[in-house]
């Protein structure tokens, strides 16, 4: 009995570059994760401008209840105002979020921005700020891969009082 001959490099080379097997699997190992961060990355972008978007109608909600001066038949303006907000960011709560509220009455527009003000929703005629913040970890991991702990979705309105 012969002794099998060694093949040549070259024919070792030829022989595997000819076969495809496996070629699906190896693509997938490659692709399959780049895909699923990508698929992630949308879903979280997309739950991020959720909150984004509920933050920005808790803010319109409370600054329209909180500009007219007529006080509500239970509670005070100041109250129902949260409780509006609430409405709309408590269930981020269950997402780890934090929800703070700030109301700043500056008087007068002339005092905006300055450290004139109190915290409180002021009367006819007067400017007031609505500062509503939430804080809130991401949703997949993915804003922590590039060094984000925290997300922080912000809005301030400001209003005149009116009647």
């Amino acid at each position: 009995m012969k002794a099998p001959r060694p093949r040549s490099l070259h024919a070792v080379f030829a022989r595997l570059l000819g076969d495809n097997r496996g070629v699906s699997a190896i693509e997938f190992a490659v692709v399959g994760p780049i895909v699923f961060i990508l698929i992630l990355a949308t879903l979280e972008l997309a739950l991020d401008m959720f909150v984004d978007a509920s933050v920005q109608l808790a803010a319109q909600a409370a600054s329209r209840v909180g500009l007219t001066t007529t006080d509500p038949a239970s509670g005070t303006r100041a109250d129902q105002a949260k409780a509006i907000v609430m409405a709309y960011l408590g269930r981020w709560k269950n997402a780890g979020a934090t929800v703070t509220i700030a109301t700043l009455n500056y008087g007068t527009y002339g005092n905006v921005g300055t450290k004139s003000y109190t915290s409180d929703l002021g009367t006819y005629g007067n400017v007031v700020s609505y500062n509503i913040t939430v804080t809130m970890p991401g949703f997949s991991g993915i804003p922590e891969l590039f060094g984000v702990s925290t997300l922080t979705f912000q809005r301030n309105y400001l209003v005149q009082n009116e009647k």
